[in-house]
């Protein structure tokens, strides 16, 4: 297993990766409530690779876990109950943090993230992100990897409008 930033001509495996994450979303105790071809569309995920740092979990060559890390705080994000204010352009945020539903229960999740807190340190000096309030899988793994609990928020997404999510920063 390796982790590596994502490059464009992988799109197509990177958009198949989030395709099988929403086909298991029924079987999901708790899951992001994705929507095929809203979020994460194709055209998201070919902006993300544009403009944001997209790290990708690789089996061999396939794509089993991806996030992406924008290096500026989002919007929906104000009035959290941070830490630390940092002007955005200081902060990342993690989106779409997802592990392919085959290879889930080995601990990957968390390799994953690791990495993505590694390879961020470099660049930032906070991230935000958040997870569908009451995930407790989710929430159990961000703060195993040193992420902290800051409050919950209701927020609005496009694919699932007004959502309650738990808030979660890791200050470097």
């Amino acid at each position: 297993m390796k982790c590596v930033l994502c490059r464009i001509e992988d799109l197509s495996e990177l958009y198949d990766l989030y395709d099988r994450v929403i086909d298991n979303q029924r079987f999901d105790e708790y899951s992001a409530d994705w929507t095929k071809d809203v979020y994460p569309s194709w055209n998201d995920l070919k902006d993300h690779l544009k403009m944001d740092k997209v790290y990708v979990l690789k089996d061999e060559e396939k794509i089993i876990g991806a996030g992406i890390v924008s290096l500026k705080e989002d919007p929906i994000y104000k009035g959290g109950n941070w830490s630390v204010i940092f002007p955005d352009e200081e902060i990342a945020v993690l989106h779409l943090f997802a592990i392919d539903p085959e290879y889930r229960g080995r601990g990957l999740a968390l390799k994953l993230l690791e990495n993505i807190i590694h390879e961020t340190k470099k660049t930032s000096k906070a991230i935000h992100l958040d997870a569908v309030k009451g995930n407790l899988a989710a929430a159990k793994l961000y703060e195993k990897a040193g992420f902290l609990y800051q409050g919950d928020k209701e927020v609005c997404y496009e694919d699932t409008g007004n959502i309650l999510v738990s808030l979660f920063e890791y200050v470097f």
